[in-house]
């Protein structure tokens, strides 16, 4: 374990305080992406023990509506940020460098606004569908899961910017295999808590999603930027709650 680096891990992907001697440095950031999935099992086991507190006092539709509030407020819409601007840049225009310029451009347009709506929407329902139990745990896969998938983007893409100009640490240094090991292990640890047919199918959805966003981005803009990491995220979260509500409906949870 590093536990400096994942302490820069935390502190990157949260708005959570940090001390000072924890580095934050591009190479620092860069090698604390191996624990990105871990931080996204924190952030999951949080957002699930908030669920749990406020489920009793609010109902579940109300509290799973606070809860994606208060993980919001926990992450700073960090990858909420890149699905935007990814919507906005693959769906605005057609040409490689307008995309992402657009992308760039710290303003939202009616994508992103629409992509944001629906994903808030379906993240409330499918939490709400869930039973309490069920529900909370899928808060802690997806967030681990979706983290897990969008760090290994950069093992088959290379970075799409020209331009030095860039927050995204991985851009310099692509995930070795210890850390795309580290990330599929933290990223896979909760589905152990799923039987087995579930767990399977889970990861196949995974797969097909992290298939499909690394063709879009290797498509349109022939790399990835922080933005479409961010997208991958969030489109892994959004497929794993699907998948759990049809296979809950279908009597297999």
């Amino acid at each position: 374990m590093q536990p400096k680096l994942i302490l820069t891990a935390l502190g990157f992907l949260t708005r959570l305080p940090m001390p000072a001697w924890v580095p934050f440095d591009g190479d620092s950031v860069a090698r604390a992406a191996r624990w990105f999935a871990l931080v996204g099992l924190l952030i999951g086991a949080l957002a699930a023990g908030c669920l749990w507190l406020l489920e009793p006092y609010l109902g579940q539709p109300l509290a799973v509506v606070l809860t994606l509030v208060l993980v919001l407020r926990l992450t700073g819409a960090f990858h909420e940020d890149g699905l935007a601007d990814w919507c906005d840049g693959f769906g605005g225009h057609w040409l490689r460098q307008r995309k992402l310029e657009i992308m760039k451009d710290s303003q939202i347009g009616t994508y992103g606004v629409l992509a944001l709506v629906a994903a808030f929407a379906i993240k409330a329902v499918a939490l709400s569908t869930l039973p309490l139990g069920l529900a909370m745990l899928a808060l802690v896969i997806c967030h681990a899961g979706g983290r897990a998938v969008a760090g290994l983007v950069p093992v088959l893409l290379p970075y799409a910017r020209d331009d030095g100009n860039s927050k995204t640490p991985q851009r310099d240094r692509a995930p070795g295999y210890l850390a795309q090991l580290t990330l599929m292990i933290c990223g896979a640890a909760p589905l152990l808590a799923l039987p087995y047919e579930a767990a399977a199918v889970l990861l196949l959805a995974w797969s097909a999603a992290f298939a499909f966003m690394v063709w879009n981005m290797n498509r349109h803009i022939q790399g990835y930027t922080g933005d479409t990491l961010g997208a991958t995220e969030q489109v892994v979260e959004l497929m794993t709650l699907l998948v759990l509500v049809a296979m809950f409906n279908q009597g297999y949870l």
